[in-house]
């Protein structure tokens, strides 16, 4: 049986309900170019499904990386940049070079520094023992961009003076959930192949569920991997509703507040930060133009938290995700001065940058949640 063009799942006529399903009909009319029902939906209908996070299943579908001469295409995105690094990748691709693609570059503002933020991903992507040959900025819809990512992939291969030694034979693209994997395969196939866009993509978070692959050139693939949710991002736990919230697709005004002592900011209903002590305090806010941000008097907190949770302070929507994320803790924030800033890096939201004199700073969170303190890069 053939798989579905758009997610790459195995297509099947018997269960409705089951992943593949396709009417047998339109198999017999339309042959190996067919989408299974849930692709047509979510084109045509726009209808949205939750995610079903299945990790071993994930890691079964790549563990055979590491047996071919491939290069990795690894995208990031740019609000996302930690859990962007797959868990455990070297583990899965082995000694195959890794080309580093980080996304959306062309939404954020123009007081965030690139270069210091190419700079940081280098150090994080050192430090999870890749064969890293790169790292390019990039916007996953820009074509020139594409066109840039395949000169380098060709370069890549075809480093070698003798033209039958190549550097590696096929590409594939990996990434976590909704990162833009599949909208840059459909970017490279209407620049290189003259096809139209094929793959699904949609608002709809996780949409490649299987191996895809797509003629690069008369001797490789461009494989689209499916994207793995991290459980250490807020994607894990959330509904669709509550996700589109947190997707960053426009570019993005950030937003800052000059705050006093006795202050919260609550981030959605997703974690709240108290600002305990300092001077001259300031916390701009580099994430999604519809997440809405709230501040008030942290003695006022605990009052609007139980009388708007899933009203005003949203995401998330219901009180079944809110239990999934109510385990919290606790992370400390100290900044001497405003020339030692800091940034909070929080997965699927974005940037927070904290300044001020002798500042002091708690944010809570569920201890799920991976968060990154670092010295200021923006």
């Amino acid at each position: 049986m053939s798989k579905c063009i758009g997610c790459g799942v195995k297509l099947q006529t018997i269960d409705p309900n089951s992943a593949g399903y396709v009417k047998e009909i339109v198999l017999i009319e339309n042959g190996d170019d067919v989408y299974c029902k849930r692709c047509h939906d979510v084109i045509h209908h726009n209808k949205k499904y939750d995610v079903e996070n299945d990790i071993e299943g994930y890691y079964s579908k790549i563990k055979n990386i590491k047996n071919t001469n491939s290069l990795v295409l690894l995208l990031v995105d740019i609000f996302d940049i930690n859990n962007g690094f797959i868990p455990k990748l070297s583990e899965y691709i082995g000694k195959n070079e890794v080309l580093v693609l980080v996304n959306k570059t062309d939404i954020i503002p123009r007081s965030m520094k690139l270069k210091n933020i190419e700079e940081y991903i280098r150090g994080v992507a050192k430090k999870q023992n890749l064969n890293f040959v790169g790292v390019m900025m990039i916007s996953a819809k820009n074509p020139k961009d594409c066109e840039k990512v395949v000169e380098k992939i060709r370069k890549l291969k075809y480093r070698y003076k003798n033209k039958r030694r190549t550097g590696f034979d096929d590409c594939y693209v990996m990434g976590c959930a909704s990162v833009g994997k599949s909208t840059f395969i459909n970017s490279v196939i209407g620049k290189y192949l003259g096809g139209k866009n094929f793959i699904t993509t949609s608002e709809q978070y996780h949409t490649t569920v299987d191996i895809i692959k797509i003629p690069l050139d008369q001797t490789s693939y461009i494989i689209d991997t499916p994207g793995i949710v991290n459980d250490k991002s807020f994607g894990n736990y959330l509904s669709y509703e509550s996700m589109k919230d947190l997707k960053v697709n426009t570019y993005i005004k950030p937003r800052t507040f000059q705050l006093k002592n006795d202050q919260t900011i609550f981030i959605g209903g997703l974690c709240k930060l108290e600002f305990l002590e300092g001077d001259n305090i300031s916390a701009s806010f580099y994430v999604g133009n519809d997440l809405y941000i709230h501040r008030t008097k942290t003695i006022k907190a605990d009052e609007l938290w139980n009388l708007q949770k899933h009203k005003l302070l949203v995401p998330p929507y219901t009180e079944e995700e809110s239990n999934k994320l109510s385990d919290l803790t606790q992370y400390e924030i100290l900044v001497e001065s405003k020339e030692k800033s800091k940034d909070l890096l929080i997965p699927n939201v974005g940037f927070v940058h904290l300044s001020g004199d002798n500042l002091k700073v708690k944010l809570y969170i569920d201890k799920k949640i991976r968060v990154n303190i670092e010295d200021s890069f923006l």
